[in-house]
């Protein structure tokens, strides 16, 4: 794919990932809709609900059961394609500007303590999402008529599906079936190895990771944010930075300020890497612009 093409849609699908990951979308009028070549299952809605009016996840039946605890996991439960993606945990990130980003009490009824999200090339995305405690309140939705590989699809409204587990799985109903797929069978091909190379050359335990590819910034390149202290710090570390790239690391590396310093490293190990590390207060750190 070339960059000039791709950049098309990450203009367009950037905005989708935002969107996904907060996941504050107004749920639309639910209507039946009848997917898939499965036999009919029972349908009726999960029974027994909680003293505070909350179903337990194990309601569901089957469930997924697949980590969720770094980009890596979620990649690795993702049908190929994936553009970009995020992972997000939440309880280290309370209190700082991507707070925000954590998806809202409201979706679920209860808390998304990890979550990641991803957009693919055809512009579809999906959401997997933690939940603690194990129990929720979904609002409007309906069961599908008929399971997929005997998971309960819950529809929430013409766009989103979920297949509920550890973690939930968000979007489209094709697209969290292809991740059903994914996870169920490990031979099965999925989204890691697009990223591996890179992601084997860095740390997986920031409470903010991102990767993207044919990006304005880089061909490839992985962004964790962490909390020291007061304040953040953000590394980005890139496979073939771009020229405008480059020249903003250095400059924002050239004027340092009480709010906001940034060191450049060109040319690391065998992949020629430009690691990119930007300090200081949280607000300045994440509105610094790399292109």
């Amino acid at each position: 794919m070339k960059k000039y093409e791709t950049s098309k849609i990450i203009a367009t699908a950037f905005a989708v990932l935002v969107l996904l990951s907060v996941l504050s979308m107004v749920l639309g009028s639910l209507m039946p809709l009848f997917w898939g070549n499965d036999e009919s299952d029972n349908a009726a809605q999960p029974q027994q609900t909680a003293p505070d009016g909350r179903m337990p996840l194990d309601n569901f039946g089957k469930l997924v059961d697949h980590p969720l605890y770094t980009i890596a996991d979620g990649l690795n439960a993702s049908p190929p394609g994936v553009l970009m993606a995020q992972y997000i945990r939440a309880g280290d990130l309370e209190g700082t500007p991507l707070a925000e980003q954590i998806v809202p009490h409201g979706f679920y009824g209860t808390n998304v303590t990890d979550s990641y999200s991803a957009v693919f090339v055809d512009r579809s995305q999906i959401g997997l999402h933690t939940l603690y405690p194990r129990k929720l309140s979904l609002g409007s939705y309906i069961v599908a008529p008929s399971k997929y590989e005997g998971y309960m699809v819950l529809i929430r409204n013409k766009d989103l599906c979920n297949i509920l587990g550890d973690p939930c799985i968000l979007g489209p109903r094709s697209k969290i079936e292809a991740t059903v797929d994914v996870i169920d069978d490990e031979s099965a091909p999925n989204a890691y190895p697009y990223f591996g190379e890179l992601l084997e050359h860095v740390d997986l335990d920031a409470p903010y990771q991102e990767v993207m590819m044919y990006s304005p910034v880089a061909d490839q390149y992985y962004a964790a944010v962490y909390l020291v202290g007061d304040v953040c710090e953000r590394t980005i570390t890139c496979i073939g930075i771009s020229e405008n790239a480059t020249a903003r690391a250095n400059e924002l590396a050239a004027n340092t300020t009480d709010n906001l310093e940034c060191n450049v490293a060109f040319n690391q190990g065998d992949l020629n890497l430009t690691v990119i590390t930007i300090a200081g207060d949280c607000d300045a750190v994440m509105t610094a612009e790399m292109t």
